[in-house]
């Protein structure tokens, strides 16, 4: 079977990864495994960045994270996983995958935080060559390719509730804070608890690649 097209465009930063995965494992023998993900802003003040929670019954239970997950063999190339992830786990289609995301620097972990997480910091390494996230699992390296995606503008998000329970769209400085929005008007904030640290710090440096993306663009109108 063909693997499926995807119709986006793509930022040169990015290049490195319009390889197949099998390309990419064998220039890259350490690693064992490869990830994409998404992240996807809502042009509000402030912005906010799409997260979902992992549902009840899958690994990491009711952890957030962005929309994303293994590539896989019939993925023409690492960015297909990314539109390919982010459509089945939220519904929306990618039209430009912008830049590459890493993590912001690491800094002191408030315990209560810590203690939320579903992979703990010793598991996790910074990325290298464009990579978010590596991590140790069975004794193996994953690695993680996260980036800045923009999205057709009529779509809505659609969550596959095998996977995922409940999206949010959520600000800096909630992620900083690690607290969710109120679901509803009147409602309080909610503990906002993270896959890893990893993955808390890479969502952090996707608002740093945001802003510059949009400055980008506010310079060249």
């Amino acid at each position: 079977m063909a693997a499926p097209s995807y119709d986006y465009s793509f930022d040169a930063s990015l290049a490195t990864f319009n390889i197949s995965k099998a390309a990419f494992l064998a220039a890259h023998p350490h690693i064992a495994r490869v990830m994409a993900a998404a992240m996807v802003f809502r042009p509000s003040s402030p912005p906010r960045t799409l997260l979902l929670c992992r549902a009840a019954t899958d690994t990491y239970p009711l952890k957030w994270e962005v929309p994303g997950g293994s590539v896989d063999a019939a993925d023409a190339t690492i960015l297909d996983g990314v539109a390919r992830e982010l459509f089945e786990e939220s519904g929306l289609t990618a039209t430009r995958l912008a830049a590459p995301i890493l993590m912001s620097p690491e800094e002191p972990l408030p315990e209560p935080v810590r203690a939320g997480l579903g992979i703990q910091p010793q598991h996790e390494t910074l990325g290298h060559e464009g990579l978010t996230v590596t991590f140790v699992e069975s004794r193996n390296l994953w690695a993680k390719l996260t980036a800045l995606v923009t999205v057709r503008a009529d779509d809505e998000v659609r969550l596959t509730p095998e996977e995922h329970g409940e999206a949010a769209w959520v600000s800096e400085d909630e992620v900083r804070r690690a607290v969710l929005p109120p679901k509803e008007e009147g409602e309080g904030e909610r503990k906002l608890d993270f896959v890893s640290d990893g993955v808390r710090r890479s969502i952090l440096d996707g608002f740093r690649v945001y802003a510059e993306s949009v400055a980008k663009e506010s310079n060249q109108a």
